[in-house]
Order: C-alpha cells, then structure tokens, then sequence
C-alpha cells in the first residue's frame, strides 16, 4: 500500500491525494473524483472535489479535513474496474474509504466516428 501526499485547498474545498514524483499519463473524471494513472496504469494522484460533503458521507464520523494526518491508498484491480481503498488517519483513528471506479481497458467505438 503506497503512502500518499496530501493538499487540502479549502477556499475550493478540493483534496489532492498524490504520490510525489510520479506524473500522470491521463486520468478519469467520475463525478466528484478525479483519478490520475502513470503510463503503466498505476494511479499516482486522486482529486475529491466537495471533499468535505464527499468524504463526510464516506467517512463513518464527520471530520475537518484539517485533522487528517496522513493518506495511504491501494488499487485492488477486478474485471473492468477497479477499487481505490484510501485509509485516512484523522488524529489517533483509522477510517477506511473504499472507492469503486471504471478502468478502460479498450477505447470506446464512439471515440472512432
């Protein structure tokens, strides 16, 4: 499980979650969510917008971002999606936030027209 770097932008209310020194090659857009995979399909950054609405639904108390003390992040790959499971630690507790998000493993015909 990669430990991850974090920013929280609060004027925007943005959570940037990312491995330093690793670029993205492309990235998923999902609602809120913004994933960033490197050139060999690993994911090396994720953006939550809202994060405070989104992480408050997701996580079992609700927190101010401000408290997280640190992110780790693992990519559990099944079929043609995958599963982020971030584990927050907000001072001295561990929350677990499981996040599931297509992968495309072949370009869409609609892409061809």
């Amino acid at each position: 499980m990669e430990t991850f770097n974090f920013d929280y932008d609060g004027e925007n209310d943005d959570l940037f979650i990312y491995i330093e020194r690793k670029k993205s090659a492309g990235a998923i857009e999902v609602g809120d969510f913004v994933m960033d995979f490197d050139e060999k399909e690993n994911l090396v950054a994720i953006q939550i917008l809202n994060a405070s609405e989104i992480l408050s639904k997701l996580i079992s108390r609700v927190v101010s971002l401000a408290k997280i003390t640190k992110i780790q992040a693992e990519v559990i790959e099944f079929r043609n999606m995958n599963a982020v499971d971030i584990h927050v630690q907000i001072e001295n507790r561990n929350e677990r936030v499981p996040i599931i998000i297509p992968t495309p493993k072949r370009s869409s015909p609609v892409l061809d027209i």
